[in-house]
């Protein structure tokens, strides 16, 4: 079997090979005017188009490449990957500027050409796609919107890209040159053929169907899946590994572009019947009380890295806050069903004591497992509170650890200051890094 490690190296092979190919394009001089700064400008304005286009397979969370990174990775990749996009397309038009100044007529809406105009339209479309990403939650954009939103942008943005370059001719003249932008433009294609409609025809197959809806008090709520046609995912049937999680659509049809993200909170055991339990806060979380037995929903997944199965060790430390209980409940449910006997240590915080999440699956699972310890931390407690009181860090984790800390795998499931302070005090505490896991990426 080929390593993960392997597999990653190819994968990032393919990437620059992919990212790089236009470069032969500005390489080539047809045209002995053409000097050093235009080659220069035009190599910056082909690899940002590239890189451009790579951004659809790295947002298209199945694809297999987050089977290899995880997804965590890729959508930090992904959003750091679009500063360098953006830098490239800003040089493009700049050094020709500065090289010639005759070349900002070319800004000039009324009088510059058609070919000049995409490629102002495609920056402009661009910076609002930066923009409307990085300030969202200020622009107060919902996350479906926003969405939507980033997919028309990313599409136009090549497309108008694309435009400016056929219209030029230039790099574009040659029998090989056409080739090598006719694969181009198919492979967009076809991976927007296989997201948006090969892949939603498989889950319309694979649809679940809701058992059961159970509603707390905490504001949470866990639905109950089970599978339609269990003979749709194969002779292996559905299954995940504990601490995964997939995207749901509910109701509707599976061609929607929103899907939302939710931690399996079920055992792996047992993966004919699913359970996700879900804090209502807002958008389609508020929705899932109002669900009836027997509604449809759409699952893609399972995905994810965080499990006990991809970091063995001989005994493990749950990180969680708030409904970042969902994949520990997983995880512990799982090691009780199979009488796993490794030492487990559950750090949960939350704001008040009677805003925990899964509290009777845990008071079960305390009951079960003689081999878990439960620490719960509250931020706000109130006066009746005898347990410990605070936040997470370095002091607290040092207080709390036992002895053969270093040894232990750890998991964190919650937002991410918590999970920059945990991860902090572990690396002040002298965990190794490659210990510590944690799944960052905010949907909502």
């Amino acid at each position: 079997m080929v390593s993960t490690t392997a597999r990653a190296a190819a994968w990032g092979f393919v990437y620059l090979l992919i990212a790089l190919a236009p470069l032969l394009l500005s390489l080539i001089q047809l045209d002995p005017g053409r000097g050093f700064w235009v080659n220069v400008s035009v190599a910056a304005g082909f690899v940002g188009l590239s890189l451009m286009g790579l951004q659809f397979a790295l947002a298209t969370h199945t694809v297999r490449t987050a089977r290899v990174f995880g997804l965590d990775i890729l959508l930090r990749f992904h959003r750091q990957i679009t500063v360098l996009i953006a830098v490239l397309i800003f040089a493009h038009p700049i050094i020709l500027f500065v090289w010639d100044p005759r070349f900002l007529e070319l800004l000039n809406p009324v009088t510059s050409p058609v070919r000049a105009k995409f490629a102002v339209l495609s920056v402009l479309l661009l910076i609002l796609l930066i923009v409307s990403s990085i300030w969202r939650r200020k622009l107060r954009l919902r996350y479906p919107v926003w969405q939507i939103l980033h997919s028309v942008l990313a599409v136009l943005i090549v497309l108008t890209a694309l435009l400016h370059v056929l219209l030029i001719g230039y790099y574009v003249s040659e029998t090989w040159e056409q080739i090598l932008w006719a694969v181009y433009t198919m492979a967009f294609v076809a991976l927007g053929v296989w997201v948006r409609l090969i892949q939603p025809l498989i889950r319309w197959r694979r649809r679940w169907r809701v058992v059961e809806i159970t509603t707390f008090g905490d504001g949470a709520a866990t639905l109950i899946l089970e599978l339609v046609n269990p003979a749709s995912y194969g002779p292996r049937g559905f299954h995940f590994q504990a601490g995964q999680y997939a995207w749901i659509r509910t109701g509707g049809n599976p061609f929607a572009i929103t899907y939302n993200p939710f931690s399996f909170a079920s055992s792996a055991e047992h993966p004919e019947r699913v359970a996700f339990t879900i804090k209502q806060e807002h958008g389609f979380t508020t929705t899932i009380p109002d669900l009836q037995p027997g509604s449809t929903v759409y699952l893609d997944g399972p995905w994810g890295h965080m499990t006990i199965e991809r970091h063995n060790a001989p005994g493990f430390v749950l990180v969680a806050a708030g409904v970042g209980i969902t994949p520990m409940l997983s995880m512990l449910t799982t090691m009780a069903d199979r009488g796993d006997a490794r030492p487990v240590m559950l750090l949960l915080g939350n704001r008040h004591e009677d805003a925990v999440i899964g509290r009777a699956a845990l008071d079960d699972l305390q009951r079960r497992m003689p081999n878990l310890t439960l620490v719960e931390i509250i931020s706000r407690p109130s006066a009746s509170w005898t347990g410990e009181r605070g936040r997470m860090n370095a002091a607290f984790l040092d207080r709390m650890l036992p002895a053969d800390r270093g040894e232990r795998q750890y998991f964190i499931c919650a937002a991410e200051p918590v999970i920059d302070a945990v991860s902090a005090g572990l690396t002040e505490l002298g965990v190794a890094e490659q210990r510590v896991f944690a799944e960052r990426f905010a949907m909502g």
